[in-house]
């Protein structure tokens, strides 16, 4: 059950490619995001920030660590694993963007490194769980993880204007 210890580990690899990547890659082709995708707008001037996206990066670090812990001391998977499954099907819908941008996108590289991780974690739980239990908690990890995101989009800005002494949003 080593495995388990990593997931937190892999994450960090995987979202310090985007916290120090990502917000130069989003500001040098937002005409090209707000061309192609023009419902995105908002989501790509949200995530150029850099302070407020790792805001919402540290907040999802504590909890996939927090459900690693619990994991380890329960003795149960299930929240790891709504978190791993959570986390494979975030890489891979990176690996979808990169495919439908069609150039390098700063998600990509550790998308394509920590996927294999995620393939073979998820090999040696299978016996853990049935299908429907793990399309259950595939379902409960996406449903968390979007919901959480949601917020913390919402939130972040708003704390971190708070931290910065700017009470007014």
């Amino acid at each position: 059950m080593e495995y388990l210890y990593l997931l937190p580990i892999v994450f960090m690899i995987h979202e310090f490619e985007e916290i120090i990547m990502l917000p130069t890659w989003l500001d040098k082709n937002k005409a090209m995001l707000y061309m192609r995708f023009p419902f995105m707008k908002d989501k790509v001037d949200s995530l150029s920030n850099a302070p407020v996206f790792a805001l919402t990066v540290l907040e999802e670090f504590i909890i996939i660590s927090a459900c690693t812990v619990m994991s380890i001391c329960m003795n149960d998977l299930t929240v790891w694993y709504c978190c791993l499954i959570a986390f494979g099907l975030h890489l891979i819908v990176h690996i979808i963007q990169f495919l439908v941008i069609r150039k390098y996108i700063p998600v990509i590289v550790t998308s394509v490194l920590c996927l294999p991780y995620c393939i073979w974690v998820f090999i040696q739980v299978k016996d853990y769980y049935t299908l429907n239990e793990t399309l259950l908690w595939g379902f409960v990890g996406v449903v968390v993880c979007v919901v959480n995101l949601l917020l913390m989009h919402k939130i972040s800005p708003k704390l971190w204007s708070w931290m910065n002494g700017n009470n007014r949003t």
